[in-house]
């Protein structure tokens, strides 16, 4: 249940690298069919079929680019209550609950890369006597509203500004 209510923003950023991907394929077929149109090997059916084809395809990774954008644009700040926060394989997971209005509770979590990120959380959060973290409730007004954590990271570190309620 904790999954189905998470939002991962790095969906999006993966889908706009497979749209420039698919774009350059798109572009290469279309080379290719020039070639064989210029050499007068025949028609370019196969070519023009990979650009149509590679061409649905960077629409359709652009389409959900930009409606991920739109989501987190749209998000609502909230304040979410801490539950855990553990590292597991390399990876911390910190795992919350917020309350969203017309729905009730949500439980979700965030994955963040690095190991020492859990320690450090933990540590700023005791210290600031804080058991809240800031998140961004996605679709709260839909069926099956989402929650993600807003906290930042550099390079394997917490910023601890990014706590801040």
């Amino acid at each position: 249940m904790i999954k189905q209510h998470s939002f991962e923003p790095r969906v999006g950023k993966a889908q706009l690298f497979f749209g420039i991907c698919y774009s350059l394929i798109v572009l290469i077929s279309l080379m290719l069919a020039l070639y064989v149109k210029l050499n007068e090997q025949g028609e370019p059916y196969m070519q023009y079929f990979m650009a149509v084809l590679f061409a649905l395809l960077a629409l359709k990774s652009f389409y959900l680019y930009q409606r991920v954008k739109k989501l987190i644009a749209a998000g609502q700040p909230a304040q979410a209550e801490f539950l855990s926060c553990e590292s597991v394989r390399g990876i911390t997971v910190v795992r919350a609950r917020t309350e969203v209005a017309g729905y009730g509770p949500i439980e979700f979590e965030q994955r963040l890369a690095g190991v020492r990120l859990a320690d450090e959380i933990k540590r700023v959060l005791a210290e600031r006597k804080q058991d809240k973290l800031p998140c961004l409730i996605i679709g709260g007004n839909s069926r099956h509203p989402r929650a993600m954590l807003t906290i930042a990271t550099d390079h394997g570190r917490l910023k601890p500004e990014s706590l801040d309620l």
